[in-house]
């Protein structure tokens, strides 16, 4: 084999190595990006729709560590404000911020979900 056939041969072994290993990385970095807050709302609102009409809802834009776990994974706090037979039901939720997982969700009084909205 000559030497120019054996470089050949090395560059597009090279050449294709290099074309995987920047796709893994490319699919890597897509996958470890944050969701835009905006869907995963819009996600969480259908589910909580199926059950009720939706009155309201909020979330935060910006990532908080939630300390619930001791992963202390990074999410969205956000609420929900739903008709339920009679009355008016408020939510509050933690969402992975990578996934739109609802990690937590648990029903406040009117005036708890109030105060976190004014502070958020």
């Amino acid at each position: 084999m000559s030497n120019q056939t054996r470089d050949n041969i090395l560059g597009g072994v090279l050449l294709a190595t290099g074309l995987i290993v920047g796709a893994a990385a490319a699919l890597f970095v897509k996958q470890n990006q944050p969701l835009n807050a905006g869907l995963v709302l819009k996600e969480i609102k259908a589910d909580f729709a199926k059950e009720g009409a939706i009155e309201g809802s909020w979330i935060d834009y910006d990532a908080i560590e939630y300390p619930v776990y001791t992963s202390k994974p990074l999410v969205y706090m956000g609420g929900i404000t739903r008709n339920e037979a009679d009355r008016k039901a408020y939510y509050q939720f933690a969402a992975d911020i990578y996934t739109g997982e609802v990690l937590d969700v648990y029903e406040v009084n009117r005036e708890n979900f109030a105060n976190s909205v004014d502070q958020n």
